[in-house]
């Protein structure tokens, strides 16, 4: 188990670690028949069932996406474990298996069949389960070792000693911070404002549980910065602004050596349109946290409305080491970095394989793609990204958010408006 929960696989999904130590420690010490989603929910999310149901369907979407992980596991770095762990679908009891063929998860599994000449495999079946026992019975010795404590604290907080100094503070705190930390990531699409007012009250809540955090303040300030940014209504988006940037002062008082908060604080200077001082927090931020995808993003979303496509190009390169969320942002921004730098070549790349990566494909990334291929000569191209735009996105205000995203970028500015106006765009 510890060798999973430290894997690159699960590094940047701390209660998907927390999941599965729980449901291996509770099967090893004899309870996994009585594993329920409402103890995991309760236990892992710090959910407090009130009855409407909320807590077990997360539990059930971050089940299918630990077996997810499990599996992407197992079909790299941990593809040479003698012992594997699964949790089969339909609940959460894993079950440890000594691996003496190549896998096959329980959620895929179809018929069995006994093919002519395998007479054998009865006894094969025989052998895989009595190694199975027999790795259980291992693992409970272990588990009755006192090694409980220490396999614990491997498994949950590897890369989360300041988790495990919030848990001597208090259990909102880590509550908080982990509600921060998952939500951050929601931040792209940008576009996506149903997804933004759900972020919004998940970081209202992060400071509720602990206010003298910074994390639910820089969250809470990210979002409503960006409302603002996208509001058309000049008076509401002054009041958004002036209450993101008190959330980015009130992060950066609790953590002025937070990179997320010093990030958020870019952020906001940017919106606000003061680039000068935004490009210059943004790179303190990059700074302090040089492998945070998500501060990487969120810098270099700042970067792009200032008009500094390099910085812009630098945090979203896709050879640059990051950790956590950030992967469809940072296709997205380095895809626009290289519009900017007039790269068409690789942003026509970045974008037009989004969807094969399996990233999101959005309405701003196809007017970006159609811009790029109109200006590298490939007019076809250029006019199936823009009819597809239309299509998928029939009320997508494209001249209205290039002309706010590139306000600091004429020349950007043009070449998207001379796109959209040659094959027809009057949005």
């Amino acid at each position: 188990m510890n060798k999973v929960v430290e894997s690159d696989v699960l590094a940047s999904s701390p209660r998907l670690r927390q999941f599965l130590t729980y449901v291996v420690e509770e099967t090893l010490s004899g309870h996994g028949d009585e594993i329920r989603g409402k103890a995991i929910a309760v236990e892992v999310y710090g959910r407090r069932l009130d009855g409407d149901g909320g807590g077990l369907g997360l539990v059930r979407v971050e089940a299918g996406r630990l077996r997810r992980l499990l599996r992407e596991y197992y079909e790299g770095e941990g593809a040479g474990d003698d012992i594997r762990i699964l949790i089969p679908t339909g609940g959460y009891k894993p079950t440890l298996t000594a691996v003496h063929a190549p896998l096959t998860l329980p959620e895929e599994s179809g018929p069995q069949t006994t093919e002519p000449g395998h007479k054998h495999s009865g006894s094969r079946k025989w052998m895989v389960a009595l190694g199975a026992l027999f790795v259980a019975l291992i693992a409970s010795v272990f588990f009755a070792t006192d090694l409980r404590p220490a396999l614990t604290q491997n498994a949950t907080d590897n890369n989360s000693a300041k988790l495990a100094a919030l848990r001597e503070r208090s259990m909102p705190s880590v509550q908080a911070t982990n509600l921060a930390e998952q939500t951050r990531g929601m931040f792209f699409p940008l576009f996506d404002l149903k997804r933004q007012e759900i972020a919004l009250t998940a970081f209202r809540h992060a400071i509720d549980l602990d206010p003298d955090l910074p994390s639910g303040y820089a969250g809470a300030a990210q979002i409503l910065a960006l409302l603002a940014y996208l509001s058309d209504d000049a008076t509401r988006a002054s009041e958004l602004l002036a209450e993101a940037s008190s959330m980015a002062e009130s992060a950066l008082e609790r953590g002025p050596t937070d990179g997320w908060a010093k990030a958020t604080m870019g952020w906001t200077l940017a919106v606000s349109g003061d680039t000068e001082a935004a490009l210059r927090r943004a790179r303190i931020a990059v700074d302090l946290s040089p492998e945070d995808g998500h501060v990487l993003d969120l810098v270099g979303i700042t970067a792009i409305i200032s008009n500094d496509p390099i910085l812009a190009a630098e945090v979203s390169d896709p050879e640059r080491p990051r950790l956590g969320s950030g992967r469809f942002g940072a296709n997205s921004i380095w895809g626009t970095s290289q519009l900017m730098l007039q790269n068409y070549p690789a942003c026509i790349e970045a974008f037009s394989m989004a969807a094969e990566r399996g990233l999101p494909v959005s309405a701003p990334s196809l007017m970006m793609l159609a811009t790029a291929q109109h200006e590298n000569g490939e007019h076809a191209a250029a006019r199936r990204a823009i009819d597809e735009m239309h299509r998928t996105w029939s009320g997508f205000p494209a001249k209205k958010v290039a002309s706010r995203f590139f306000e600091h970028a004429p020349e950007t500015l043009s070449s998207v408006i001379e796109t959209l106006e040659t094959y027809g765009s009057n949005l």
